[in-house]
This record gives C-alpha cells, sequence and structure tokens, in this order.
C-alpha cells in the first residue's frame, strides 16, 4: 500500500512538473505571438492602404516599435493580452481601412487634427462610395486567425504585486522610449522630415506610425525665428506712419458704400482649364465668363485641394496664411478664439449687421462656434433649409441664392447695413454618380466617356453658374448699393488620372512650381453700381477681404493696408507650396523667407503678425482693430 501511495505521489509530480513546463511553454509561445502582434498589426496596415512596398527600409522598426507602445500602453491598463491584443488590432485595422478611403476620396492622409473633425467627416461620408478591397478581406481574416491563437496562449498579470512591477517597469519603457525620440532625435539631430506640401508621400514613404508620432513634434507651433512683440509693434508704427496708399485698384469716384456686401464661398467652384488643355460639348461658365461690366475678376490662390473647406474660408475671413499652422490642421478647430478679429469685426464696427449662410449641419467644422467667435450675429444653416430644392441630397445654389435674396428683403429697414457670408454646399464632392443630376456638360475628344466624375463635375458647375446668373438678374434691379464677392474655395476631388492627362504627365512628376495650378479657383467682385473693371492674373486668398474692402470704400485696419501693400509685390501666396511674385517668379516658402530673397522682410513680417493674431496669447490687437483701439 505504502509502494503504490508513493508511486502515486511520483506521478503526481511528474504530471505538476509536466503541467508547469507545459505552462512554462505557453506563456512563452505567447509572449512570442505577443511580440509578433506589432509587427502584424504594422504590415496588415500599411498593406491595406497600399504603402507596404514603398515604405523605407530604415522606417519599418520605428514604425512597429511605436505600434509596439501603443500595445504595451493598453496592456499596462488591462494586465490581459485576450483584452489588449484584440482591442487594440482590431482599433488598428478599423484605422488602416479608415486611412484607405480617405485617401481614396482626399488624397490626404489621416492626421491628428482630423479626430477633431470627426463629426464632419461622417455627415459627408453618405455621399463617397466605400469599396472593400481584397487587401481589407485578406487583412480581416489573417487577423481574426493571430487574435484566435492568441487566445489561446494567453500572457496574464495576476495578482498587485505583478502588476505593479510590470506597470512600473512598463511606463519606464514608454517613458524611454518617447523621452529618446522627442528629445534627443528630434531635438538634437532634428528628424523633420514631414513634407508639408505633399503629406502623402511622406506618410506613404516613412509609414503612418512613424509619421505621426513625428507629426506630434508640430502640436506646439513654435514662434518664427525674429518673433517678438517688440517687433510686432514696430511694423504697427511703421504701417500707421506710411498710411494707406492704393495698393491694387483705384477707390471708385462716387465713394459708394455698399448697403449689402454679399461674399459667397462657392463649394469646389473652380474652372479645371487653368490645370490644363481639354475639350467640353458645351462652355460651363458661358455667364461667368461673359461678365465684365462693374467686374473685377481673376485667379484667386486657395491653400487646398478636394477638400478642407475651412482653410479657405479661414484665409478669407482673418488673411491669415495657414502656412504657419501645423500639416494638416484646420484653425477652425484650434485657433478661432473669442472675440477673434476679422472682416467681420471690421464690418460690424462700420454698422454692418453680420449673418452666416451654410445649408448643412451648423457643426461641421466647428462652424457654430468660430461664427460665434467672430462675431456673427446669426447663422442659418440646413435647419433653415427643409424642403428646398437638392441635388445629390446637397442644397441646390439656386435653392441657397433664394435664401440669400430672402434674406435681404427680410431686413427691418433697406437702409440697414447687411454682411453675409454664404457658404454653398450643392458641388460638394462625391462624383461617382449622377443620380438626380443631369450630365449636361461632358468631357469631347480624347477624354470622352473616359472620366465620368469630372462629367458629373463640370455638369455641377453649369448649374452653379446658371445659378450665379440669376442671383446678380436680381440684385441688378435692386436699388440698395450691393457688392457680390464670389469665390470657389478649392478644386474638386475627382479622377487623378483626368489631372494627369491634362497636365500632360503624371502629377507626381510635376515640379513644384507646376503643382500651384491645382490650387486655383476663380474669384468675382461685382457691384450694381459704377465700379471700374479690371483681371486679377494672381491674388492670394488672404488679400481678397481687404481687397474687397478697398473696392467698397470701407476702412481697414492696419493689417490689411498691410496686405494691400504685400499683394503689389508678392501677389500670389499659396500656403503649402509657396509664393509668386510680381514678375511671375515663384518661391517656395524657404526661399522667399531668406535672408537672400529681396522679399525676405515684408514677408516674414507678415508670418510675424498671423502668428501674432491667431497663436500668441498676447495679440497686438490696434494692429488688428480700426483706429488702432485696444
Amino acid at each position: 500500500m505504502k509502494e503504490i501511495d508513493q508511486k502515486t505521489s511520483f506521478t503526481s509530480q511528474r504530471d505538476s512538473k509536466k503541467a508547469l513546463r507545459l505552462r512554462r511553454c505557453q506563456v512563452l509561445a505567447g509572449v512570442f505571438v505577443l511580440l509578433l502582434f506589432p509587427v502584424l498589426s504594422f504590415i496588415l496596415f500599411e498593406y491595406v492602404t497600399g504603402s507596404l512596398s514603398f515604405i523605407k527600409s530604415e522606417r519599418i522598426l520605428w514604425n512597429i516599435l511605436w505600434i509596439a507602445m501603443i500595445y504595451l500602453s493598453v496592456l499596462i491598463v488591462t494586465g490581459s493580452t485576450r483584452i489588449t491584443v484584440p482591442v487594440v488590432s482590431i482599433l488598428i485595422f478599423i484605422l488602416s481601412l479608415a486611412e484607405a478611403f480617405v485617401m481614396e476620396f482626399r488624397n490626404q492622409p489621416i492626421v491628428v487634427w482630423d479626430i477633431l473633425a470627426f463629426r464632419t467627416a461622417m455627415t459627408v461620408a453618405g455621399n463617397y462610395h466605400f469599396a472593400i478591397s481584397r487587401p481589407m478581406k485578406i487583412a480581416a481574416l489573417l487577423l481574426c486567425g493571430a487574435n484566435l491563437l492568441m487566445w489561446f496562449l494567453p500572457v496574464r498579470f495576476r495578482g498587485w504585486k505583478k502588476r505593479l512591477a510590470f506597470g512600473v517597469s512598463g511606463a519606464a519603457v514608454l517613458i524611454g522610449v518617447i523621452s529618446y525620440f522627442y528629445y534627443s532625435l528630434i531635438a538634437r539631430d532634428g528628424w523633420r522630415i514631414i513634407n508639408m506640401w505633399n503629406l502623402s508621400e511622406t506618410y506613404r514613404e516613412n509609414g503612418y506610425f512613424f509619421t505621426s508620432a513625428l507629426s506630434m513634434q508640430y502640436l506646439i507651433v513654435q514662434s518664427p525665428s525674429g518673433y517678438s512683440i517688440q517687433h510686432i509693434q514696430e511694423i504697427y508704427r511703421d504701417i500707421d506712419a506710411a498710411g494707406s496708399d492704393d495698393a491694387i485698384s483705384q477707390e471708385d469716384p462716387q465713394n459708394i458704400q455698399p448697403t449689402n456686401i454679399i461674399c459667397i464661398m462657392n463649394e469646389s467652384l473652380s474652372d479645371l482649364k487653368i490645370a490644363g488643355d481639354f475639350t467640353t460639348n458645351e462652355e460651363y461658365f458661358p455667364f461667368i465668363d461673359s461678365l465684365e461690366k462693374n467686374t473685377v475678376k481673376g485667379n484667386l490662390f486657395v491653400p487646398v485641394f478636394g477638400g478642407t473647406t475651412a482653410n479657405t474660408e479661414f484665409e478669407f475671413l482673418t488673411s491669415d496664411t495657414i502656412h504657419i499652422t501645423p500639416p494638416g490642421a484646420v484653425p477652425f478647430q484650434i485657433y478661432v478664439k473669442p472675440n477673434t478679429n476679422s472682416l467681420v469685426s471690421t464690418l460690424k464696427k462700420q454698422g454692418y449687421t453680420a449673418i452666416g449662410i451654410h445649408p448643412y449641419p451648423r457643426t461641421n467644422w466647428n462652424r457654430d462656434k468660430c461664427y460665434n467667435n467672430l462675431g456673427f450675429d446669426a447663422f442659418f444653416d440646413s435647419d433653415y433649409f427643409s424642403g428646398s430644392e437638392s441635388l445629390r441630397h446637397f442644397v441646390t445654389d439656386k435653392a441657397d441664392f433664394d435664401f440669400v435674396i430672402q434674406t435681404v428683403e427680410n431686413k427691418p429697414s433697406p437702409d440697414q447695413k447687411l454682411f453675409i457670408f454664404n457658404v454653398t454646399i450643392q458641388n460638394h464632392g462625391g462624383y461617382a454618380s449622377f443620380e438626380d443630376c443631369e450630365k449636361t456638360i461632358y468631357l469631347t475628344g480624347d477624354l470622352e466617356d473616359k472620366y465620368p466624375q469630372t462629367d458629373l463635375y463640370l455638369s455641377l458647375m453649369k448649374r452653379s453658374d446658371e445659378a450665379f446668373e440669376y442671383l446678380i438678374d436680381y440684385f441688378s434691379q435692386c436699388e440698395q448699393p450691393t457688392m457680390i464677392v464670389m469665390f470657389g474655395d478649392h478644386q474638386p476631388s475627382v479622377e487623378d488620372a483626368f489631372y494627369d492627362d491634362i497636365l500632360g504627365k503624371p502629377s507626381s512628376e510635376a515640379a513644384l512650381e507646376e503643382r500651384v495650378v491645382w490650387y486655383q479657383t476663380p474669384f468675382i467682385i461685382w457691384t450694381n453700381y459704377e465700379q471700374p473693371s479690371c483681371h486679377v492674373d494672381r491674388l492670394g486668398t488672404i488679400y481678397l477681404a481687404p481687397l474687397m474692402l478697398k473696392l467698397a470704400n470701407l476702412q481697414m485696419t492696419p493689417y490689411n493696408q498691410y496686405l494691400l501693400e504685400m499683394a503689389q509685390e508678392v501677389p500670389a501666396v499659396q500656403a503649402s507650396y509657396g509664393c509668386i511674385d510680381k514678375n511671375g517668379v515663384f518661391y517656395s516658402w524657404d526661399d522667399i523667407t531668406s535672408d537672400s530673397s529681396p522679399y525676405s522682410t515684408l514677408m516674414n513680417d507678415y508670418l510675424y503678425m498671423t502668428y501674432n493674431h491667431i497663436m500668441d496669447r498676447q495679440t497686438y490687437t490696434p494692429l488688428f482693430t480700426l483706429n488702432g483701439s485696444e
């Protein structure tokens, strides 16, 4: 009996040792698989987004390391791979799907600031066609298989002592990696590889997670070299001493000040022939092209392409370039603080009531808060357009302009000064299907039936042209002096191959100065009273409001006056690429602000003022208000 007990005890010990060895092997296998998950997440992410073959070899480890830091952060909190691995891996996979779709429609990667614009993205997402690709399906299957394997090889930290030890050591690793990256590699070695004017290329070549980590350095915007409040005050004194000379055009000899100023930022309005030659079955801008009397019009250099409407809106209303903001940032989400001085405050100081109109949700691009901070007296959004005529589920320009007319007609008194800022929506992106839009304009010649999205877009341009003719016809008969300003916010995101075709080569091969053509839209300033007419070849968005004030014979801030002088020397300012001077010479931003540039002082002082206006807590108010008021 004793012998049997000894044998049983021995067998039990042996089984216990086997179980312990098996458990250790299981844990080791679990740790091994866990360490492979950052590698797998990296490969699947870049595979889904189509960037895997483009990433530089020296960036691969950095991408994997940053993904590993995400896994480590969550594991410190949960203490179990059964929670950490599915949660993190699935979230990264979802991000890869979002990145693939956004790159397809916007040709720009998802950046940190896009999180703030999530609501805006959701409201317009329904107008785009999302197709699940083969890489997405393969990645989903591989991810499910890997998670299933990890489920049977769990790694857990049980007991508070083990959790605490792992938490402390894990936090030390996180702090070490972050400190080394930001305070050694970036601060010491100057890792600033982000290409400001081609973010998509930077993300593709360096990997999404490494580039995202690198972009965090731009969250805190450093003041420009040479900047100081004292220098801002010196600039102000120089402007004040110089006074305001005639900068772009002559004042109206009658000194008429319009009772109504209607500014229309027309969604995606552009003349694509600026980007290259093509033919159509008929003209899509017959009225706009024919408009000459009492009209100043030309080409506007806007800061964005294919989307991010709010950045053009910001540049027009504030005259501040987004060049100094972090790449991909939307100032409406970050920088428009309460009581920000702008075109709105300048006009209100001169007796105008300021009305915002946009037939889409008021929360898009944070407009509801920004319009309030800028001082608009009222904001009419999509809630006021119930039952209005629509096209592709968007309110038409005709219905939008009817609301503008109605707003003018509903003034308490005909003599009341009114400023309307209207952002249209008819031509918003998502040109995959004609739906209820008739194909009235289409490409001809070698491009016929080749680019259906472009055909749809051009048909929409014809509708905008007709609506604008309707608006002008109404105010031509209006007795109240009225100025109407209309401009496009950006060119459309139609087929990339179309742009390649009309350019005559792949877009990727275009030189820096050639790419500027994709950032031009038409602008028009029309009055129903006599004013000199002219054509302006090049004008930056930052200049449009000061020019409008000049033509309206209204007072301008010192900042406005400086901009009109600056426009004589450097008429085209484009936030991403650079500037074109009065002689047609293109300068990158680095070149035009360098000591060797003939415009160094002019442009650097402008950037100082922009920084002071939107980023410095000590904004020098006299520069941005009438009569230098505090």
